[in-house]
């Protein structure tokens, strides 16, 4: 600490731009349109340093700390020769740049002060659709350029002015411009909303302070980090996946312990898949990150110091590390979510042999299983829906507790599931139930959680489309120490059903509907849906932890009371009921 600076300084500052990251995710929040921003909050917003250095690590959804930081540095690099003036802003969507998928648009702003760069903000959020050969995301694509427009960084807002040949080159192109349009406006918004509040910051007490500030927080985040690594047992910790699609594709992590040193290293992979499970390095590297934040260091502000003691080695051209034009408009949900697993996995091992075992954790849910929907909605609207729903999952056991219910993937804070109300005032389906899966958790000492299901019908249109790509069908969550896994994820449709007579007396679950019904497989083919179709779709139950004969009555009693198992799951899985 220099003699100037004193660490109260540097404690309010960095509290400051912490508080400015959410208050700028909030700004987008409330000035975007789509559910997926404004219910879900699928959103990350990052501020760097001068140099591009990660300062405040997404605020929002975490794994998107790393793929922002990936992309300011990209446009670092792209413009680095060219002017980068007051009031300009970028967009990126390119997964080879850093964003986690082609949907995933990033507004990167610098921040200037005096004509003086001072720092750099970025935000991303999930947009529904990118003009791919499919609405939203294009499962069956063999290529990148099947999966729609790709921006490298590009200026958007040059010196404070809206560029309308870019803007108008997207919402010329996507299929639902109205809602995408305000969103990227709300992301502009947010960046504003920072740069003026960071400006404010540095004339509070000055860019030399400001910048001082900055070694001081990522350089206490690195101790902090190391000092963790440090009561993990050295060694070599080893565990595989599987991750279902056309075929299954074998996934290997080796996490390496060296004093204050971690290697997630992935050599044994499967090479690049020709759908669209790739993941391109940025998105890889970001769930490892995610999972190294709120599994090992949740206490430790998250920014660049956390992770230069973390190498993450993932060959190029594997599954996990794809090369263009290799689709992977599927990364974020499928390829990205299996490293978030095997990242977790194996530092839950070492974790389970060290002081702090208590943090280890069984397997989550990362079966994706999202329908998505087009047409022509209830107003005569075009629409592209992706039921969010697709993202209950349930968490993995702790070792000293039971896993979250219904809780999106491994390290995915501050996300949520948009009211059924709202998803059924914009689009024409309408919700038959919403809720847990009975006996969907794995078995333990300590239970994983719960999944969630969904049941929809078509309401008020004559057809849609869906197009549909999922995994989680084939492979369960795994279990810990003993415990068992949870249950795999599926979708059904039952055709030409008797729902519409049934709705004139009662709400009927899946099981009371009749009709034709296909369970399908994950790879598929577009296929229309009709009013008298029902769907159904199951997300993935968390692992359990620890042996199921250890499982305390009352929590059994508890459980069965609640309705979250069954007496014959009682009796099976723990011996009592």
């Amino acid at each position: 600490m220099t003699k100037t600076l004193e660490p109260v300084t540097v404690e309010i500052i960095q509290n400051r731009l912490t508080q400015i990251g959410r208050e700028a995710g909030i700004a987008l929040i409330r000035s975007a349109a789509s559910l997926i921003v404004v219910g879900a909050k699928d959103l990350g917003f990052n501020i760097a340093d001068h140099l591009g250095r990660t300062i405040i690590y997404s605020v929002w959804m975490p794994r998107h700390g790393t793929t922002l930081s990936y992309m300011i540095q990209s446009c670092i690099e792209r413009f680095k020769n060219r002017s980068i003036d007051p009031g300009d802003m970028f967009m990126v969507n390119n997964p080879y740049d850093g964003a986690l998928h082609a949907l995933d648009i990033a507004i990167i702003a610098p921040v200037h002060v005096n004509g003086e760069l001072i720092a750099w903000t970025g935000c991303a959020t999930h947009h529904v659709d990118i003009r791919a050969m499919r609405p939203g995301t294009a499962p069956d694509a063999s290529d990148w350029y099947q999966e729609g427009l790709i921006f490298r960084p590009i200026k958007i807002v040059e010196k404070g002015m809206l560029r309308d040949d870019v803007f108008n080159l997207l919402m010329d192109n996507v299929r639902v411009p109205l809602y995408q349009g305000l969103d990227l406006k709300g992301q502009i918004a947010a960046n504003n909303v920072a740069r003026e509040k960071i400006a404010q910051v540095a004339g509070r007490y000055g860019t030399d302070t400001l910048k001082a500030c900055y070694e001081e927080i990522i350089n206490f985040s690195e101790i902090k980090t190391r000092e963790r690594i440090k009561i993990l047992p050295e060694g070599d910790y080893e565990v595989t996946e599987f991750l279902d699609y056309d075929k299954p594709y074998f996934l290997k992590c080796t996490l390496k312990v060296r004093g204050d040193r971690l290697t997630f290293d992935f050599s044994g992979t499967e090479k690049q898949a020709t759908s669209f499970i790739n993941s391109a390095l940025a998105c890889t590297v970001g769930n490892v990150h995610n999972i190294v934040t709120c599994l090992l260091i949740p206490d430790v502000p998250a920014n660049e110091g956390c992770f230069r003691p973390i190498e993450v080695v993932v060959p190029p051209g594997t599954v996990l590390n794809c090369n263009p034009p290799a689709p992977c408009g599927g990364a974020s949900t499928t390829g990205g979510w299996k490293a978030q697993i095997l990242a977790l996995k194996a530092l839950s091992k070492a974790l389970h042999l060290s002081p702090q075992a208590w943090r280890a954790n069984a397997s989550w849910g990362s079966g994706f299983v999202m329908p998505r929907m087009s047409g022509f909605n209830q107003y005569n609207k075009p629409y592209v829906l992706g039921f969010v729903e697709s993202s209950m999952q349930g968490g993995g056991a702790r070792a000293n507790k039971d896993g979250f219910d219904v809780a999106n993937i491994a390290g995915s804070t501050n996300t949520s599931i948009p009211n059924v109300e709202d998803t059924e005032q914009r689009y024409p389906f309408l919700f038959l139930h919403r809720g847990f899966v009975v006996d969907s958790c794995g078995p333990g000492k300590y239970r994983g959680g719960l999944s969630g299901k969904m049941v929809v019908k078509l309401h008020d249109v004559k057809q849609a489309e869906c197009v549909l790509g999922y995994v989680g069908k084939d492979f369960p969550p795994d279990g810990f120490d003993g415990g068992k896994s949870g249950t795999t994820s599926v979708f059904k449709v039952k055709r030409s059903t008797n729902i519409n007579e049934l709705l004139k007396q009662t709400v009927p679950d899946f099981e009371d509907v009749s009709g034709d019904e296909i369970t399908l497989p994950q790879k598929n083919s577009p296929f229309a849906v009709n009013p008298g179709d029902v769907l159904f779709l199951r997300c993935p139950g968390g692992g359990g932890a620890g042996n199921p004969t250890e499982r305390d009555r009352k929590s059994i009693e508890l459980d069965l009371r609640e309705g979250y198992i069954s007496r014959e799951y009682a009796e099976k899985e723990y011996g009592k009921a």
